[in-house]
């Protein structure tokens, strides 16, 4: 029975990709790139499989512009837009089951403090006890050193833990740490052998696994 949650939060505690694909077609736009060059859903795409920073790789090398100015581009108009991102519905129930039950909700990511922002914004960050950002410069997933460092922290037993993300490097993470592994896959995106649950949205989510 899985009693504690590490939660990503791009793509799993807040829909934030639709955000970040207007922010990076703006970029893109900011680098005299025509919008009608500019496919979101193919963007959207990229970004939810691999990553952002392969986005950053393929459109620099289509459309010939400067790599270093796309991203810095892209993050300046992120923060913005990415402001405007809510949860997915069921993520706060789900969070309250988790405490319910006796155990700990973590949250794991790659952003830096705005997580905690919007976390605190919409009533869920009390939900937390442990937190890793950017800003404990841990190695990133794959790495299994954010997931340990939480685990020992927050004296989580593996057996009962599990990494909750959208993306299969949640799950090699998860794997790499020795706990369960639960991919949050809402538009059927991703293909995993990794993942011991795979959900599509947060309806059952503490019944189906």
């Amino acid at each position: 029975m899985l009693k504690n949650l590490i939660w990503d939060f791009d793509g799993t505690l807040f829909d934030t990709y639709p955000f970040m694909v207007t922010a990076f077609g703006k970029a893109l736009q900011a680098q005299k790139i025509s919008e009608f060059e500019i496919d979101p859903d193919a963007i959207y795409e990229q970004m939810r499989v691999h990553s952002v920073g392969s986005a950053i790789t393929k459109y620099s090398a289509r459309f010939g512009i400067d790599k270093d100015k796309l991203l810095s581009d892209y993050k300046l108009f992120e923060q913005d837009e990415v402001e405007l991102a809510k949860p997915f519905v069921g993520v706060k129930s789900n969070l309250q089951k988790i405490i319910d039950n006796g155990g700990q909700n973590a949250l794991l990511t790659h952003r830096n403090q705005q997580a905690l922002s919007l976390l605190k914004k919409y009533d869920l960050k009390r939900f937390f006890t442990g937190f890793v950002t950017s800003d404990n410069q841990l190695k990133r997933k794959p790495d299994p050193e954010s997931l340990n460092y939480l685990i020992h922290k927050l004296d989580l037993n593996r057996s009962k833990t599990a990494m909750i993300g959208d993306r299969e490097l949640d799950m090699t993470a998860g794997n790499n740490a020795s706990v369960k592994t639960i991919l949050f896959d809402p538009d059927y995106l991703i293909e995993t052998n990794n993942a011991d649950f795979v959900i599509h949205d947060y309806q059952k989510l503490m019944t189906d696994i």
